[in-house]
């Protein structure tokens, strides 16, 4: 996942050359999400001044300091303790906050934060039994007659419709 972030405005944009702001991000449940940030200004990729320190994570809210996620080796893992306990309640959706902090030498720390719908799309496995599916193997007999076309066979069967076949129409033995 790419992270355009316009340095000067602290928002997240569309792509490098776009100014138009994203106002959220949707996200999924338990993913793994390579996180890249791409500096931006003036409508064209900034290289990161030398030293600059880079944190990308999810928050349950602004001024939370205790993250959901954290983006690590550049990989934000959607499978933690903390956002596994946000759909404790089994709700669709949590809401959160992506927090894109950076320091470069001699300057202020600067953030850039984005709404976030991160869904659930985990089965639980609270959704009870699957009905059971027929099988729809044809028996042997069925497959000697040879006249159901929406059983299917196993190799078995198949042999035994051809030996049943050969029989009756006096062609042999077929090993």
């Amino acid at each position: 996942m790419k992270l355009f972030v316009d340095r000067k405005n602290r928002r997240f944009t569309k792509s490098a050359a776009s100014n138009v702001a994203i106002d959220r991000l949707v996200l999924k449940r338990r993913d793994l999400l390579p996180v890249e940030v791409i500096f931006v200004e003036n409508g064209a990729v900034v290289a990161a001044q030398s030293g600059t320190g880079l944190t990308v994570a999810l928050k349950q809210s602004f001024g939370d300091a205790n993250y959901l996620a954290l983006a690590e080796a550049g990989v934000l893992n959607l499978n933690t303790v903390s956002l596994e306990a946000a759909f404790d309640a089994d709700p669709l959706a949590v809401a959160a906050y992506l927090e894109v902090r950076w320091t470069a030498a001699g300057e202020t720390t600067r953030t850039a934060t984005l709404q976030v719908e991160i869904q659930n799309s985990v089965i639980l496995g609270t959704e009870g039994t699957p009905a059971v599916m027929p099988d729809g193997k044809a028996t042997q007999a069925e497959a000697e007659v040879g006249t159901d076309n929406d059983k299917w066979m196993t190799p078995l069967r198949a042999h035994q419709a051809v030996a049943a076949f050969n029989t009756s129409n006096g062609i042999g033995y077929m090993p």
